[in-house]
């Protein structure tokens, strides 16, 4: 597009500025709820009776005394007779022997040995007297 100027018009050039347009695309998300879908739970209950044949066993512990000597290096062995299960029990015993052993003489010598000895002191004595009268 251009002006046209009159012949008698003085000739300068001008310049008009045109605007341009431009067209921008934007892309957007929305939520948009089409349906809606609800849901419930229930528990119903029933009693039902169950039967079983139950089992327990139960044990019983006793104690027998053997006190019998073992020989060194052997010792039973835990074993099993019917329905009962032997355990066997060690103990360790020391056995304490008494003798005498001379450990030491002690030997004790007498010596006689002399000397002078002399001290002054004082020595007292008494004397008793006795007359007989005749009458």
């Amino acid at each position: 597009m251009s002006k046209k100027i009159a012949p008698n018009q003085d000739v300068t050039e001008q310049h008009e500025a045109i605007p341009l347009a431009e067209e921008q695309a934007a892309v957007s998300t929305q939520r948009v709820v089409d349906r809606r879908i609800r849901i419930d739970r229930s528990t119903t209950t029933a009693e039902k009776l169950l039967e079983a044949e139950l089992w327990h066993e139960e044990v019983e512990i006793e104690h027998v005394e053997k006190n019998e000597p073992v020989t060194e290096g052997y010792f039973p062995q835990v074993r099993q007779e019917g329905d009962v299960l032997i355990v066997p029990v060690i103990e360790e015993q020391v056995e304490i022997i008494r003798h005498y052993v001379l450990k030491e003489e002690v030997h004790i010598h007498k010596l006689k040995k002399s000397e002078q000895f002399q001290q002054k002191v004082t020595l007292r004595s008494q004397e008793i007297e006795i007359n007989k009268e005749d009458t």
